[in-house]
């Protein structure tokens, strides 16, 4: 036995490994002589003052294998850290005990450890990948008028409506003792449902389940109906926007919608250049590992369903779907190994390329884009790391420059939309 603790790989595949931890005789000496310290410390023993108990009184009550497996359980606790960090391995299942080849005192000990991991990745050519995707569509009017539509029923105020009888869909103003507001009568909605059918002056008793296991007991009173009245898409409803006409409201609406289209095709181009990528490299995915993200998942579904006014359980949840918790699981399954596979290229691409973001760097960027959005950048800087997402902004301007790096050296057909 060596007169060091050692660490080595023993073997390794794809998605597993197995680590090696050989632990020097001296070394388990004295943990094993820690373990009978710390008993003989702790422990009242008539006749023996605290830390004066001899070895033999210990092991005659406890038994001598006790203190040599809890010394070992301790070195195991503590080298699989030290040698994970010196064989830069990063577990991604939890590590299993494999086979102790050797327990004895005198000459130290030997134990292995499985877990599982991610592949290496190794990527395929990717400057001047091949991808089609839908050419951009030009801005019609239509479409600005449908823009401007949008904008005018921001602006539209609600005014009385002729009419004594509620219908469904219609806008009803209620009053509940001396609080008045107005609301649609929903089929769907077990309050608004009761108004429907009513009429201006009646009253409404509701009594209904509440999401906080209660009942909702009131009375509405019904005092009118109400409609949209929508302003007239001209000059002052552009004034009322921000804009000194409605030429310029116009020219923003037709601006801002190609724009839009214009982002929508680089993401599109990016979405296609990263499939194509992963479908061209080789990703064995750890099965521990993918398993328990599905666990995860579905667990985080679970609970959700569980809270206290959850709209339905997960039994109805799976009913309505209509699927079953395998094919969920399935389903997820699919979803992760995606995203695992996106994420491995995505990594590996930056690795290569030399992607990286220091504080400094990072910082630039983040008071840039706050720059460009009308936003103050030192407190743009402190709402992401007070919010715990500085790493995640971070990953995010990674993703962003090597997605750039892509699509720069793609060549991209366009095809009709």
């Amino acid at each position: 036995m060596p007169d060091k603790t050692l660490y080595e790989i023993a073997s390794r595949d794809d998605t597993t490994a197995t680590v090696r931890i050989t632990v020097a005789a001296v070394e388990l000496a004295a943990e094993i002589e820690a373990v009978y310290s710390q008993y003989a410390n702790e422990l009242s023993i008539p006749g023996f003052r605290k830390g004066r108990v001899p070895k033999g009184v210990l092991e005659a009550r406890f038994g001598k294998e006790s203190f040599v497996a809890e010394a070992k359980e301790s070195l195991e606790r503590h080298h699989l850290p030290a040698a994970l960090e010196q064989l830069g391995l990063h577990p991604m299942s939890t590590p299993k005990l494999e086979e102790k080849i050797s327990l004895a005192p005198d000459v130290g000990f030997t134990f292995e450890v499985t877990f599982a991991v991610l592949p290496a990745v190794n990527l395929p050519a990717y400057r001047g990948l091949e991808v089609a995707v839908a050419s951009v569509p030009p801005v019609t009017d239509e479409d600005v008028e449908r823009a401007l539509a949008e904008v005018q029923g921001q602006f539209g105020v609600l005014v009385p409506r002729e009419g004594d009888t509620v219908s469904e869909g219609d806008i009803v103003r209620v009053r509940e003792k001396t609080e008045e507001w107005d609301t649609r009568a929903e089929a769907d909605n077990p309050v608004t449902s009761a108004l429907v059918g009513r009429k201006v002056g009646e009253s409404v008793d509701i009594d209904v389940p509440h999401e906080s296991g209660k009942r909702l007991q009131t009375q509405l009173d019904v005092m009118g109906l109400r409609q949209v009245q929508l302003p007239a898409i001209d000059d002052e409803l552009a004034k009322d926007a921000g804009f000194e006409s409605l030429d310029a409201l116009r020219a923003d609406v037709r601006r801002r919608l190609g724009e839009a289209r214009d982002e929508h095709h680089r993401r599109a181009v990016e979405t296609a250049l990263v499939e194509t990528l992963v479908e061209k490299t080789t990703l064995p995915l750890p099965e521990p590992f993918v398993l328990e993200l599905v666990d995860e998942e579905v667990d985080r579904i679970r609970k959700a369903l569980e809270r206290p006014g959850s709209p339905m359980t997960f039994d109805k949840y799976l009913a309505e779907r209509a699927t079953s918790e395998a094919d969920l699981r399935k389903e997820i399954r699919a979803s992760v190994e995606r995203r695992l596979r996106r994420e491995l290229v995505l990594g590996r691409l930056a690795e290569v390329e030399n992607v990286s973001f220091d504080d400094a760097q990072l910082e630039a960027a983040a008071q840039a884009e706050a720059s460009e959005a009308g936003e103050d950048g030192m407190r743009f800087v402190a709402q992401l790391k007070a919010d715990d997402r500085w790493d995640d902004y971070r990953s995010a301007k990674v993703t962003e420059r090597v997605l750039g790096i892509l699509r720069e050296a793609a060549v991209v057909t366009e095809k009709e939309a």
